[in-house]
Parts: structure tokens; C-alpha cells; sequence
């Protein structure tokens, strides 16, 4: 059965799309199937992977529309993704995205859901699906705020944290939280990534990111028992 990962900060700027893009480049090098899915009404992660135009997106599939493996691309870097787009916001029906998930045509190892910067219906609906809730922590008392909130709103879930540092002095950590035994370096290849619509573990394999990046998709794997 699958796994169900939301990467969620109610904070923006933490880092959450390239780490669902780097996260799914990481688990299907170790040998996962991966789906990953663009909750996100402002498509940022859709926009990244260059898949702005598709035909069908999430937001059909919600609406009922039949789910065939055709319609699921399968991304340069072997993983699956499916595409948002703004129609998204006006989706408040409870229990859509459960049938959605159960309709899923191929058994994947691992779905992450790329989730937004703010309390709505995408991430309540995310939140109640996962297995697991990730949070990007950045050293701010902005992170740590955004990264509370979740934290509120998904008392019976497991969550964990993990570090991504900044092009700052900053230092403050919320130490009652959990820790994935990861470090996101700050690296000039995450714009880099983005320019070149990768992530920044295909941009360059060898990059202290992508080693940070693999070892977070090992810990993770780990707490799932996928590895």
C-alpha cells in the first residue's frame, strides 16, 4: 500500500517545492515508484517540471474524471506527476482527494504532495491523507511559526521536521519538534535548478544539496519502512 508524504509549511519561503521535486529524484534512486502531486494553486512545482499545459490536471481528476495511466506523466528524472492549476481553489468537497487516491491506476511506493503557503481546504485534505507530515524548517521565528500551525493541525499525525538553513546569521531552532537526521545546505543551485527546470540533484549529482537531499530521502524512508 502506499505512502502518503505531505511536505507542509504554512510559512512561505521554506523550501517546500524543491524539496518535493529533490525528494522525488532521491526515492526513486533508491529503487522507489514515486507519484507526485502539485497541491499548490499557485502551480510553482507544475511550473518548475514545465508541465503548465497539460490537458488534463488534478483538478479533472477531483471532479471525476476517469484516471488512466496515460494521463499520468512520467517526468524525465522517473517519476510520476500530475499537474494543478487554479481551478483547484474552488475544490471544498470533503473526501475527493480520498477517492481520488483510491482510483490511483498504478501502486506507488511513495505519493509526496507539494502542499501551500496557507491554512485551506488543499492542505486540510493533504494533512488528513498522509501517512507522514514534513516540515521545512528554516532558522526564523517566521519557519518556526508557519511549521506550529501544522503542527495544530495535525495533533494525531507523525510529523517531522527537518533543517534547511539560510543566507542569514540566524540561529533560532524550535527544539521541541523532531528532526529528520538531514542539513538542506543554502547553495546557489537551488535557483540555478529552477532556471534549468530541475532539481538540484540532476543539476548536479555530486552537489553537498544533492547529498543532503538523499540523506533526507533515506531518513524518511526509513520512518515509512520503505528501506
Amino acid at each position: 500500500m502506499s505512502k502518503v508524504v505531505a511536505i507542509a509549511n504554512t510559512a512561505g519561503g521554506t523550501g517546500k517545492t524543491t524539496t518535493a521535486h529533490a525528494l522525488a529524484v532521491a526515492c526513486v534512486e533508491y529503487g522507489k515508484k514515486v507519484l507526485l502531486l502539485d497541491l499548490d494553486v499557485s502551480t510553482s512545482l507544475t511550473f518548475q517540471l514545465g508541465l503548465e499545459n497539460e490537458r488534463t490536471t488534478l483538478t479533472d481528476f477531483l471532479q471525476g474524471a476517469p484516471i488512466n495511466e496515460s494521463q499520468i506523466r512520467t517526468v524525465a528524472e522517473r517519476f510520476d506527476f500530475i499537474p494543478s492549476d487554479s481551478r483547484l481553489s474552488s475544490l471544498y468537497e470533503s473526501g475527493i482527494f480520498s477517492k481520488f487516491l483510491q482510483a490511483l491506476p498504478k501502486e506507488y511506493d511513495l505519493i509526496l504532495l507539494d502542499t501551500p503557503s496557507t491554512i485551506d481546504q488543499r492542505l486540510l485534505m493533504a494533512i488528513d491523507e498522509s501517512d507522514l507530515i514534513l516540515i521545512p524548517v528554516t532558522p526564523n521565528l517566521h519557519s518556526i511559526r508557519g511549521a506550529n500551525q501544522v503542527r495544530k493541525i495535525a495533533p494525531d499525525k507523525s510529523v517531522f521536521g527537518f533543517k534547511v538553513a539560510m543566507r542569514s546569521d540566524a540561529n533560532t531552532w524550535d527544539d521541541s519538534m523532531e528532526y529528520l537526521d538531514a542539513l538542506i545546505p543554502d547553495s546557489e543551485l537551488v535557483d540555478s535548478a529552477q532556471s534549468e527546470m530541475s532539481s538540484v540533484i540532476t543539476l548536479n549529482n555530486r552537489s553537498e544539496i544533492a547529498g543532503a537531499y538523499r540523506e533526507l530521502a533515506y531518513s524518511l524512508l526509513e520512518k515509512l519502512e520503505l528501506i
